[in-house]
């Protein structure tokens, strides 16, 4: 196939835009799991434990 043709200084260019696609990809990605695993952590209001002043009160 003609298709497939390519000078060397093409397929460079072919190879630097399939890795930099690849690499936004990733880096979408990562931002996606890493932003939905921190999301339901940050969700939930924690009650800061009572201080010894207040546990004594009680």
């Amino acid at each position: 196939m003609r298709i497939f043709d390519l000078s060397k200084s093409e397929r460079r260019v072919v190879l630097i835009v399939v890795l930099a696609l690849i690499t936004v990809a990733f880096i979408g990605y990562e931002r996606r799991v890493h932003h939905s695993s921190v999301q339901p952590s940050s969700a939930t209001e924690t009650k800061p434990s009572p201080t010894a002043a207040e546990s004594e009160d009680n």
